[in-house]
């Protein structure tokens, strides 16, 4: 049994490379919280933060799925 939302974008990013945390549902975005997000293709900085582009990015929220 495949789950159609990750077939068509692939594998999940390693958790232990790319965690995120949900900035609510009015933004329905995710911060990206690693340490260096720099060698993610993802990652994408705004202001001070950087934000998460992948499209099941609340996946890998740190702590677990919500």
């Amino acid at each position: 049994m495949t789950d159609d939302t990750f077939s068509n974008q692939g594998r999940l990013p390693d958790p232990k490379k790319c965690q995120t945390r949900y900035l609510g549902q009015a933004l329905d975005s995710s911060d990206c919280v690693v340490q260096n997000p720099a060698g993610c293709q993802y990652a994408f900085r705004i202001g001070s933060g950087t934000l998460c582009r992948h499209p099941d990015h609340r996946s890998f929220e740190k702590g677990g799925k919500p």
